[in-house]
């Protein structure tokens, strides 16, 4: 279960970012994208298309980009923190967004799989995405920021060895905010105030919490549609109260 957090409240006061999830053990922060926390470029005149800094939002439309002379890669990804981790630990589950394998996970090999290339050459075969597992630690990645627009990962595993796109050092991620996923700034978790108080009408129920989950914690149809149809899932909490005589 995730909370949601502006990301101008993070850039106004980093050192938040070092605080683990409100709700306890199985939970998270997603960070939303505002107005005031967009890049901006051409000396503030207009925004930017790539992202300066970290955390990494999840109300846009992400893709890591690279550059190599003529060649340009575009991987269009979703991050989502790790659970259970600040933000300041920069973990992330990164969900293939697009293409053949849209709604899996991204996952590292492992330094025992390494195989010999020619005489005095081996390397590690790149790990395929599978099905997200959101406990599998070869599924999490941490973003490293080398400079303002440049990132590089590392696998969260100490023997992980993460896919080329992520691995390779210098990648932008670059946004678009045409879609936000359905996720807004309302997601607190337990309003216990709300939760306290008695209801003036009995016959009613209150909403006392609210969360979002990502679609990798729910298993409904295959990865592909549920990316598409359902990326993030609203999950409230109802009080009721009955009368006793």
């Amino acid at each position: 279960m995730y909370v949601t957090r502006r990301l101008s409240e993070y850039q106004r006061n980093p050192l938040e970012l070092e605080q683990r999830p409100p709700e306890g053990p199985n939970s998270g922060v997603l960070v939303i994208q505002d107005e005031e926390s967009r890049p901006l470029s051409c000396f503030g005149l207009c925004y930017g298309q790539d992202l300066k800094g970290l955390p990494f939002p999840q109300n846009a439309k992400l893709t890591v980009s690279y550059s190599d002379g003529d060649d340009s890669y575009h991987d269009p990804v979703l991050f989502i923190p790790v659970l259970d981790q600040p933000l300041s630990s920069n973990c992330y589950y990164v969900i293939i967004r697009r293409g053949k394998h849209s709604g899996e996970a991204s996952a590292s090999a492992k330094e025992e799989d390494r195989v010999p290339c020619c005489v005095c050459f081996n390397y590690v075969p790149e790990a395929k995405p599978r099905q997200a597992d959101p406990y599998d630690i070869y599924q999490q990645f941490e973003i490293h920021q080398r400079k303002s627009y440049y990132y590089s990962a590392t696998s969260v595993s100490p023997d992980g060895v993460p896919p080329w796109f992520l691995k390779r050092k210098n990648w932008r991620v670059g946004y678009s905010t045409s879609q936000d996923f359905g996720l807004i700034d309302d997601a607190k978790g337990i309003n216990t105030m709300r939760r306290s108080k008695l209801p003036g009408d009995f016959n009613t129920s209150v909403v006392v919490g609210k969360w979002y989950v990502p679609f990798i914690f729910v298993k409904e149809r295959d990865a592909k549609a549920q990316i598409k149809r359902s990326t993030y899932y609203s999950m409230t909490l109802r009080q009721s109260w009955e009368e006793v005589y």
